[in-house]
């Protein structure tokens, strides 16, 4: 699992990515990418402890010979540049990244929850507090947690307030306030701080089970499609031995005890591989979205 096993252990290098190597390369050299936005940045110490545990499990266990190199980007452009050098052996990426690439692979991997792959957006807010619809919404307080399962969160919204608008709103004139956790984005409007949250519907009903009150006083005024967000996929053009296991241990990380920890840090149970025509829907919707707003430079993928 040589893709997952040295995800973040890497140092900031002059041409802009981040890197690192295994300590004991052998012939063979396996190049990593990974999108920052596809990394929860809010746990990075704890993934990146858990890491280190696991490469050293994974290496011991599966006796890996391969040299592996890892690599960090910051945006799209870096990205696009590395596979069209042909730098990049396989990469972690978010749809729209892999839209913005042109890659159309056979398969994807992609982290596999209790309630699947795909992650669904909730536009929260109280039973008797003072938003009832979309048109009320935009003066009011928004909570949100910024972080990799939400990506596509404020695209989704500002879709929903484009309809009910008849044009594009802008982000800015939205009173928006991140918060540090989707819990805290919650219970603000819980506790009449703010007057709606938007959330995954994921992280309501985590909040729910803890606090079955907060489905009495609060309620969804608008549910999101299913979404897939990121995931993990080879260049097209990568074959032979070296990819086979590579592959091989992407989708047993959770039969060993160093990757069960991985993916405890990522909220995960497995790595599940699907065709990349799961990612139909999200791909339409970016292009509705792209169209909606005008492809606006301010809406591209942030670093």
């Amino acid at each position: 699992m040589n893709a997952l096993l040295l995800f973040l252990l890497m140092l900031f290098t002059a041409d802009g990515a981040w890197a690192d190597t295994a300590s004991e390369p052998g012939d063979q050299v396996i190049r990593l990418g990974v999108s920052t936005r596809t990394f929860p940045a809010a746990n990075r110490n704890d993934a990146l402890a858990a890491l280190r545990v696991w490469a050293d499990t994974v290496i011991r266990e599966r006796s890996l010979q391969e040299y592996v190199e890892i690599s960090l980007y910051d945006s799209a452009e870096a990205l696009h540049t590395a596979f069209a050098l042909g730098g990049i052996d396989a990469a972690s990426l978010t749809t729209e990244e892999i839209m913005l690439l042109g890659l159309r692979p056979d398969f994807i991997y992609i982290p596999f929850k209790d309630q699947g792959f795909e992650v669904r957006y909730v536009l929260l807010a109280r039973r008797d507090g003072v938003v009832r619809d979309l048109a009320g919404l935009v003066a009011q307080r928004l909570t949100f947690f910024d972080d990799s399962a939400t990506i596509l969160a404020m695209p989704w919204l500002e879709t929903l307030l484009a309809e009910v608008a008849g044009q594009p709103i802008e982000r800015p004139l939205m009173n928006l306030v991140e918060v540090d956790s989707p819990s805290k984005a919650i219970l603000q409007v819980f506790f009449r701080q703010a007057q709606t949250a938007l959330v995954t519907l994921e992280a309501f009903e985590l909040a729910c089970e803890l606090n079955p009150q907060l489905r009495q006083e609060l309620m969804v005024l608008h549910e999101s499609q299913p979404f897939v967000t990121a995931f993990f996929v080879f260049n097209p053009d990568w074959r032979g031995t070296a990819r086979d296991r590579l592959e091989e241990a992407i989708v047993s990380l959770h039969e060993t005890p160093g990757g069960q920890q991985v993916l405890t840090v990522f909220q995960s149970a497995r790595m599940s591989r699907q065709p990349s025509s799961v990612l139909d829907a999200t791909r339409q919707f970016l292009e509705d979205y792209r169209r909606l707003m005008g492809d606006l430079p301010a809406r591209k993928t942030p670093p």
